[in-house]
């Protein structure tokens, strides 16, 4: 039998009458609508659901912390545990410390924690060697130190000292010192700062993520394809791929970010959404995590002179020019020298209020110098890329001056290759105070005291030569050469 039901539909307004369209709909019909209707429900709850429960933090920190729980478990009742029962603390401590955050509500970071623990458990259990997951030294200046997680001892810092999640590195009052990861991100430390290695495994993608601990102090991250991350007492900064960001705690916690190239996020320890802070901005944290607005700070000018490399004889009424262009919204431009590209011990230091500035060149070595833009409010923004400039003195070793000049090739001494992981190597040795050295004919900085070393990368597997050249004022040039054996 089939009914019919009579739906009105519409009704149209004319001058002086109304009149109403009514249209046939069977019941059968009514029926698949509201199937469909169901069905749209149905797909919504599903969406709702996924998108809030299952990607919920609460649900995440939950789901991390029980699969936390169950390797450590396993690494537990290994016939192993013996001999990594440092590994297990270590899991153990970073399991209580997810559930000390999953307590307090802070549930990104409870479960960050138990991703942690997670990783050391399962790294551990598949006899996995602490190298996967090491930082090294690339520059070491002044005091500086580390301790690895293992144990409480600071030792003095060297290029060949491994560094793996939990360690830790301090820098003294003049120091500082460059950390590369195995992905090629760079995090330049300054000085008096305490920070701890803090690696893991992305269990979404089984890829390493690299990050610091900041206690005090700064570091500024650049990266490579990959992002990173720089934790500290009020916020997490996260670094773009291919971005650069200078982030600084001081003693009363407080958080500093300053976005040089690219772009960083800034997130609350206190949740809540993250910041995007794009180059030439700055956003502040305090330690309890309350965030600043984004603040636009002046950019740097660029520099014209000296040129980059450019030569100086050192003597008494030698005069080194700088000059910048000027830069729209400074008022003022902060000038900086150093012998030192990392501009630790700072030889000039000096606020300018014109683009111009000199100085004399009475002593050798290789100087680096960068300016940055002062706003209206005494802000100074972030500083240009360095250019360096050599004061030398002249053609002519001690003793050999002559009617011939200097013929005598610099001395060029080179270490064996140090691999710090993957196809990464340092190339380093020592030549003549104030020569010129080139490694694969790539320009190479000098210190004062003839020191030089490059991390150099190699695409290809097997061996590779490396072409190392010093050449001295006078236009004599050594050459020697090396071989580096890189494994697939």
């Amino acid at each position: 039998m089939c009914y019919k039901v009579f739906v009105r539909m519409a009704a149209k307004k004319h001058a002086s009458s109304e009149s109403v369209d009514w249209y046939l709909i069977s019941i059968d019909r009514l029926k698949q609508i509201g199937l469909i209707v169901f069905l749209i429900l149905l797909a919504l709850g599903i969406w709702w659901f996924l998108r809030h429960e299952r990607g919920n933090p609460r649900t995440n920190a939950e789901s991390a912390i029980a699969d936390a729980r169950q390797a450590i478990n396993a690494l537990a009742a290994s016939k192993d545990l013996p001999s990594h029962r440092v590994e297990y603390d270590r899991a153990q401590k970073k399991l209580d410390q997810a559930g000390a955050a999953f307590s307090g509500a802070k549930y990104a970071e409870a479960q960050a924690f138990a991703v942690e623990s997670q990783t050391i458990s399962r790294t551990a259990m598949s006899g996995s060697s602490d190298e996967d997951t090491d930082a090294h030294f690339i520059t070491i200046e002044g005091d500086v130190q580390y301790q690895k997680s293992s144990s409480s001892e600071w030792k003095r810092a060297d290029l060949r000292s491994p560094l793996v999640n939990g360690d830790w590195v301090k820098t003294g009052s003049s120091a500082s010192a460059e950390l590369m990861f195995q992905n090629g991100s760079m995090y330049t430390v300054g000085p008096d700062a305490l920070l701890e290695i803090y690696s893991s495994v992305n269990p979404a993608t089984s890829r390493k993520t690299n990050a610091v601990q900041m206690q005090v102090g700064s570091v500024e991250v650049a990266t490579t394809v990959d992002p990173s991350t720089v934790k500290t007492p009020g916020s997490q900064v996260v670094v773009d791929s291919d971005s650069s960001t200078q982030i600084g705690v001081d003693r009363s916690k407080a958080t500093s970010v300053m976005a040089t190239r690219g772009t960083a996020s800034v997130t609350s320890t206190a949740g809540g959404e993250p910041v995007t802070v794009n180059a030439g901005e700055k956003v502040s944290a305090t330690a309890s995590g309350a965030l600043s607005g984004v603040k636009k700070l002046v950019m740097p000018p660029a520099l014209s002179r000296p040129a980059d490399n450019q030569v100086f004889i050192v003597a008494p009424d030698t005069r080194i020019d700088f000059e910048w262009l000027a830069t729209p919204g400074a008022v003022a431009y902060q000038l900086q020298i150093s012998r030192s590209h990392l501009f630790v011990a700072l030889e000039v230091n000096s606020r300018r209020e014109k683009t111009t500035a000199a100085a004399r060149g009475t002593s050798e070595g290789t100087f680096y110098w960068r300016v940055a833009s002062i706003g209206t409010d005494g802000e100074v923004g972030p500083f240009s890329p360095f250019r360096r400039f050599r004061v030398s003195g002249g053609g002519s070793k001690s003793g050999q001056a002559g009617p011939g000049g200097d013929t005598t090739p610099p001395v060029l001494t080179l270490k064996a290759p140090f691999n710090i992981g993957g196809q990464f190597y340092i190339i380093e040795g020592t030549t003549e105070p104030g020569a010129t050295v080139f490694i694969n004919d790539e320009e190479v900085d000098v210190e004062s005291n003839g020191h030089f070393k490059k991390l150099v990368s190699f695409n290809k597997v097997g061996p590779n030569a490396v072409i190392v050249k010093a050449v001295d004022p006078a236009g004599n040039q050594t050459v020697q050469s090396q071989t580096v054996l890189v494994e697939e």
